[in-house]
């Protein structure tokens, strides 16, 4: 069975060559960098725009909330179709998160007043709580996506215009999620791994995203420190796909996979991947095995779907999901 390639999502990394020159990075203009999904699941669905930068990583505020620092890109316009006549223009979501408070029943809330000081309404914050306009964050206001069908998208910015698209491969259903129990060999501590059961279609090439995360973009901690996304080329995979041990891959610099216990609720999603989505994310991996030796090649962009210069990628994936809990046992 093929080894998955594990993949952090939407993470620039740039190494250095051996020979010392001046990249003058302080001259280089920023370009527009477009994070975007559209899937089969009800929408609304999510563009982020922000510019890229030059010099270290960015440090992240690993919270439960946390964002990173990313210079947001606003006062754009996004449209977004697909080829059987459907079109939606996405609106910059406005939130200003210190207005709301919070419950941990309801979730983020704001209270309305008359001019008397009276409540007349409660606004529930309907986006997630990082997915403010100060980020970069637009979304759609009808638009569905249907596997089978190809997605635009048109960004007009400064003078200038963007397009990018994908198409949204169907996807097999997940037949189930199970697991295997593992033995730490340092400690002896038991552990569990998620294994998948689904029927390969044949005859076709198909790649998939398998996601451990039900968030698309990742909020900090803890993704941050685990491993929740590999790649996967159906190339070596069987007609049935009979317990993929979705643990396997490799790993761009000492993060974790996901290690499950007793009692824990394993979620698993299975997303389509057109061909050059899957080039896109392998060649992020590549970057992380890049460290600037003489027998490594340069770092270079991956080959992003955005057109006039622009990074990042717009991706259109249908997507199955499952979950399973690991039940508690007693010795």
């Amino acid at each position: 069975m093929k080894k998955t390639i594990a993949i952090y999502l939407f993470m620039f990394f740039l190494s250095g060559c051996v020979e010392e020159f001046d990249l003058d990075l302080d001259q280089a203009e920023p370009r527009l960098v477009v994070e975007g999904l559209i899937t089969n699941q009800p929408g609304p669905y999510y563009i982020r725009l922000t510019e890229s930068h030059t010099g270290g990583l960015i440090k992240t505020d690993h919270s439960p909330t946390g964002v990173d620092s990313a210079k947001a890109v606003m006062n754009a316009q996004i449209i977004i179709y697909d080829d059987a006549g459907q079109i939606d223009t996405l609106v910059p979501i406005d939130v200003d998160i210190n207005e709301y408070d919070y419950d941990p029943l309801g979730g983020y809330y704001k209270l309305v007043y008359d001019n008397a000081g009276n409540i007349i309404d409660t606004l529930f914050l309907t986006d997630p709580s990082e997915f403010r306009h100060d980020r970069g964050f637009y979304k759609t206001q009808h638009f569905v996506g249907i596997p089978g069908r190809t997605y635009f998208i048109t960004i007009r910015l400064k003078g200038k215009e963007y397009i990018a698209s994908d198409y949204m491969h169907p996807i097999p259903d997940i037949d189930s999620l199970g697991y295997m129990k593992k033995i730490r060999e340092k400690d002896g501590q038991e552990y569990y791994i998620p294994l998948l059961y689904f029927s390969e279609p044949q005859g076709i090439d198909n790649f998939y995203l398998i996601q451990l995360d039900n968030e698309v973009f990742s909020r900090g901690w803890p993704a941050a420190f685990s491993w929740r996304f590999s790649i996967l080329s159906d190339e070596y995979l069987q007609p049935y796909v009979n317990g993929l041990n979705v643990s396997l891959g490799e790993n761009p610099g000492g993060i974790e996979y996901d290690y499950y216990w007793q009692g824990a609720t394993i979620y698993l999603a299975l997303s389509s991947l057109s061909k050059n989505a899957y080039e896109f994310y392998r060649s992020l991996l590549q970057q992380f095995k890049n460290d600037g030796g003489a027998y490594k090649p340069c770092p270079a962009s991956p080959p992003t779907n955005i057109s006039n210069g622009g990074l990042g990628y717009f991706r259109a994936s249908a997507i199955s999901e499952s979950e399973v809990q690991i039940p508690f046992t007693f010795k």
